[in-house]
């Protein structure tokens, strides 16, 4: 397997740092506010990576935090009159019931800010020892001139970020781009004590402690949104590495925006779709086989067209699966169908092991279906054959969470059954009207009829996007 590693600016074999076992820390949520579309395009992504080790036999530890203390928290508590943590707790229930509902699994910790402050405190202390930190009236500062290698990960030399950073008029910071690990400050609900005064952890040092704490002081993939990359996770890098004398991560992997009309998708920018308003609109399916059909490190532009169109694609894989489920005849003994089957799931895995290129495994996908229901249509497989093909079809798109779900039936068997049969005696009397309007009855049901060459009618109730 090989993955582009975001600080090698490069494609790198993978090689976990235990046999078969991936430490794996992805970026969550600040929850104050409801979760948008960019959010799910960046858990989506990395959902899919990791259901594919899995696949392919690794033990995932997968650790998603919670940035429940943060400065947009605070201002949104009191615009709504609660406490901080009220907040937090709020937005983050919605959007965890929506992730679920996106079929993105449960992360095996989910570690809150307010949950690991002595960890935190612990961590900043150690910095502070190694002589990277220092204390100003407003808060704690990492001394960014001290760590040699800072700007590696967004490719960025000094004079470059110096020249992006802010200087507040009451800081008293050694440099412009030296960034808070402890903010001073009285802020009702989000107050903590500290050895160098009371105030709240700033925002950088979160991920550190908890994937520490979580994972270890090195873990094999961190990954988010591309924006992420600096000033967050170059600053985790430094701050992690002065405190430990480790390497921090091993492969850092980042995905691209999801924008409308190529504008980042944003709340900042007041573009953003919400998950819930998507939901609404959309099936799950469909919006993360929006997002499958594009690799994750590149950007997706929104439109509700688009994700119609993957549903479609979609339902083009599901009429396949059912046609080969419902395929009346007894095997004969053709493995074609079979073959190619196999030939596909080599492909899909050729494309998954390159840098998880979901676009192209979902085009080996595509291939299959096609072959399964020509061969379906044209009562050129062995019913064996095509349940084969119909298997991998399945087993592969629960990589993704796109299987077909099981549906009851709209109609009981014995109704559908007998107008089917009161349209065949239609069609042999040539009332092909009446014929017309069972099907069109029977369609609107959700149920499909197939009618091949041979004569034969076989039906199923089609499963929607």
């Amino acid at each position: 397997m090989k993955i582009y590693n975001t600080l090698t600016k490069s494609k790198e074999e993978f090689l976990p740092q235990e046999k078969n076992k991936v430490k794996m820390y992805v970026c969550g949520i600040t929850p104050y506010d409801k979760s948008h579309l960019g959010h799910a395009r960046t858990l989506v992504a990395f959902d899919n990576i990791r259901r594919y080790f899995e696949f392919r036999g690794f033990d995932v530890a997968y650790v998603q935090n919670v940035t429940d203390i943060d400065d947009k928290i605070i201002n949104r508590a009191k615009e709504m009159g609660l406490l901080p943590l009220e907040v937090a707790s709020l937005f983050n229930s919605q959007s965890e019931r929506e992730f679920e509902i996106l079929g993105i699994k449960k992360p095996n910790a989910s570690p809150r800010v307010s949950q690991y402050i002595p960890q935190i405190i612990e961590l900043i202390g150690k910095i502070m020892q190694n002589g990277y930190a220092y204390v100003t009236s407003s808060g704690v500062y990492f001394d960014v001139m001290k760590f040699r290698g800072y700007g590696a990960l967004s490719g960025q030399n000094m004079d470059e970020i110096r020249a992006g950073a802010r200087i507040e008029i009451d800081e008293e910071k050694k440099n412009p781009q030296d960034f808070a690990l402890w903010k001073f400050g009285l802020e009702e609900g989000a107050t903590f004590d500290s050895p160098w005064g009371k105030g709240r952890p700033g925002w950088h040092i979160e991920c550190s402690a908890m994937s520490m704490c979580t994972l270890g002081e090195t873990i094999d993939i961190h990954g988010g949104a591309r924006d992420l990359i600096f000033p967050h996770h170059e600053n985790e890098i430094a701050q992690s590495e002065s405190a430990t004398g480790k390497k921090f991560v091993r492969y850092w992997m980042h995905t691209g925006f999801l924008t409308v009309n190529g504008e980042k998708m944003a709340k900042s920018l007041g573009n953003f779709v919400t998950i819930e308003d998507a939901l609404s609109e959309f099936s799950p399916k469909a919006i993360r086989m929006f997002f499958t059909l594009t690799h994750y490190r590149s950007p997706i532009d929104f439109s509700r067209q688009a994700i119609a169109a993957a549903a479609n694609s979609l339902q083009t894989i599901y009429d396949a699966i059912e046609a080969a489920k419902s395929y009346p005849l007894p095997a004969v003994g053709n493995a074609r169908l079979s073959e190619e089957a196999n030939l596909a799931e080599k492909e899909f895995i050729a494309h998954m092991d390159d840098d998880f290129d979901t676009p192209n495994a979902m085009a080996a996908l595509f291939a299959l279906a096609r072959k399964v229901s020509a061969a379906c249509s044209e009562s050129d497989a062995g019913k064996m054959d095509a349940l084969s093909a119909a298997a991998t079809l399945e087993k592969l798109l629960a990589i993704f969470s796109l299987e077909p779900t099981q549906e009851g039936l709209p109609l009981p068997k014995e109704e559908i059954e007998r107008l089917i049969k009161e349209r065949d005696d239609a069609r042999k009397r040539k009332d092909f009207a009446r014929a017309d309007m069972i099907r069109k009855q029977l369609q609107q049901q959700g149920i499909v009829l197939e009618d091949r060459k041979d004569g034969t009618t076989a039906w199923r109730a089609a499963k929607r996007v």
